[in-house]
């Protein structure tokens, strides 16, 4: 019959967890391709005149089905 390990010896301590959390972090984030300035200004743009392409879609339908909603209830 084998004994069973304690808890203790596989379990690192709270203060190594997070040390090794912040370890593993930073060389991940060594590994990032970070974007140019030049890529991020274009991608910038690309997301502002999306969003705004949205919303106005969004208000051209809402005032479409306003319209027609007032014309049902009158």
């Amino acid at each position: 019959m084998t004994v069973p390990e304690t808890a203790s010896t596989n379990e690192t301590s709270t203060v190594g967890k997070i040390t090794g959390f912040i370890r593993e972090s930073k060389a991940e984030l060594e590994k990032v391709t970070w974007p140019t300035k030049q890529e991020l200004l274009v991608n910038t743009v690309v997301v502002l005149i999306a969003v705004v392409l949205v919303a106005v879609s969004i208000w051209i339908a809402d005032t479409f089905f306003s319209i027609i909603i007032r014309a049902i209830l009158r």
